[in-house]
């Protein structure tokens, strides 16, 4: 049996740790003028006080929290990789955030209805812990560690190998002690169940030494998301750009001659109409508006389909998917959900009645 004083110092160590998490949480949101990046790093810092808040339930016995919220912890550990992840892709790229990007949440939101399903059907912890699929999940949340872990680590080499930054360096060598961690968490979490404290003690010890790190270099996160600004700013290609007169020209070419109609139309021949290059064009769409080419033509056309069927409910929709610049019927319906969230059918349905 373990020492009662460990288990009370494990306990009182998690509830602070758990706190300081939260705190850095709402640090995050609170920032003037915070990029999307903060929000993410919120959701890392929330889903870390979680779990240490889960450790220090655990330590207390607490009846409600093993009635209820038992290894709801383990599917909240799907949310610090994926949003991991999307910080650092967000940071060293201009990657635009769209809907297929929060597919990463999909783990998460799967194995907690599972988990709360089973905590309903069996209130007793000795009958969860017996539980094959609360073993597949809990597996699971590690190896997604693990992976997120690893494609971070692969990211933040070829960004430094490219940039060669001191931050990125730093950063680095924080994602390989992560990623031996994830490993050993898998391993003792599969292989050696009965080291449950050891595991807890060895979780504790990361976010610990993360907030030691902040107290050394408050600023990190935030010098890092500079660095990476300015060395994209360095790169650009658009320093001998007009935005002004690009924003007049594409809003002439939309609004005006509709060039979004033309299913020809390209980055290529778009781009040589503004006098400018593809490269400058793709960049400035990503800058300016968060998007790429394919998205910003189609958004256009889904609009303008909206527009023809508030005005003519009985329209045919697909000879008005193909009037407003769509190829063909999947891609048009793909688009359609993916910019209003209703298929063009239900859609109708709403307009019509």
């Amino acid at each position: 049996m373990i020492n009662t004083e460990i288990v009370t110092v494990l306990a009182n160590i998690s509830f602070v740790v758990s706190i300081i998490f939260f705190f850095f949480a709402v640090i995050q949101l609170i920032n003037e003028n915070k990029p999307l990046s903060n929000y993410f790093l919120s959701v890392v810092f929330f889903a870390v006080g979680i779990q240490c808040l889960s450790f220090w339930l655990y330590f207390r016995v607490s009846p409600l929290f093993e009635r209820y919220f038992y290894y709801s912890d383990t599917a909240v550990l799907f949310l610090i990789g994926p949003f991991l992840y999307l910080f650092f892709i967000y940071i060293t790229s201009d990657t635009p955030i769209t809907l297929t990007t929060w597919l990463h949440t999909v783990p998460f939101f799967v194995s907690l209805l599972i988990i709360e399903g089973i905590n309903l059907l069996y209130p007793v912890l000795a009958e969860k812990r017996g539980l094959i699929v609360i073993k597949i999940i809990t597996t699971l949340s590690y190896l997604s560690l693990f992976l997120y872990v690893a494609m971070i680590f692969r990211l933040l080499r070829l960004y430094y190998q490219k940039l060669k930054t001191s931050e990125i360096k730093t950063l680095i060598h924080i994602i390989i002690c992560s990623l031996v961690f994830s490993v050993a968490l898998l391993l003792s979490e599969t292989l050696w169940p009965n080291l449950q404290y050891i595991g807890h003690l060895a979780f504790l010890l990361i976010p610990m030494s993360f907030i030691f790190f902040l107290i050394r270099y408050p600023a990190y996160f935030n010098k890092a998301q500079e660095e990476s600004q300015e060395i994209r700013y360095r790169n650009s290609q658009l320093g001998s750009v007009n935005k002004e007169e690009v924003v007049a020209g594409l809003d002439a070419l939309l609004k005006q001659e509709k060039i979004y109609i033309d299913r020809t139309v390209t980055l290529s021949n778009l781009s040589s109409r503004l006098n400018i290059s593809s490269a400058q064009l793709s960049e400035f769409l990503n800058s300016q508006y968060g998007t790429n080419f394919n998205n910003f033509i189609n958004s256009y056309r889904i609009e303008e389909v909206k527009r023809i069927l508030n005005n003519s409910p009985d329209t045919n929709v697909l000879e008005t998917a193909f009037n407003c610049g769509f190829n063909s019927k999947s891609a048009f319906n793909t688009n359609f959900r993916k910019f209003t969230g209703l298929t063009p059918s239900e859609y109708k349905k709403k307009v019509s009645s």
